[in-house]
């Protein structure tokens, strides 16, 4: 997706500067890849338990209550991501039923909303199956 979103911005500027047209849906077009560069990134790195978080406290207390914020601070996680799965389901369903597109390249907005939902879907799924396989997943 990262070689897309370059190769669309490339055939905009030589369009823009040598032809001296510009495509006008390439910035849309750039937008909506970023949008899902960003949500799987983010589901890889949930996946690699790479996220930021405060453990300022957290290498202060005991392993034993280490594991139980872990798996607390994890599950919370999880819990949230699920709502987010849901909230964005419901948004992919109104605007896929609805037809709705972008202005300009015309791309169906479902398609570009449905990066949420496989973002925060995989953000789920990874801890589970990390859990499931006895391993360190999450947050």
């Amino acid at each position: 997706m990262m070689l897309a979103a370059i190769g669309v911005n490339f055939a905009n500027v030589v369009a823009r500067y040598v032809f001296f047209r510009p495509f006008p849906w390439a910035e849309e077009t750039m937008q909506f890849l970023a949008v899902w560069i960003v949500m799987l990134g983010a589901a890889v790195i949930t996946r690699n338990g790479e996220h930021l978080r405060m453990d300022a406290l957290f290498f202060f207390v005991p392993p034993g209550v280490r594991r139980v914020l872990e798996a607390l601070n994890t599950a919370l996680a999880i819990v949230i991501c699920f709502y987010v799965v849901i909230q964005s389901a419901e948004v992919v369903r109104v605007l896929i039923s609805t037809g709705q597109r972008s202005v300009i390249a015309r791309i169906p907005m479902g398609l570009m909303y449905m990066s949420v939902l496989l973002g925060f879907g995989l953000a789920v799924l990874f801890p589970v199956l990390a859990w499931r396989q006895g391993e360190r997943a999450g947050p």
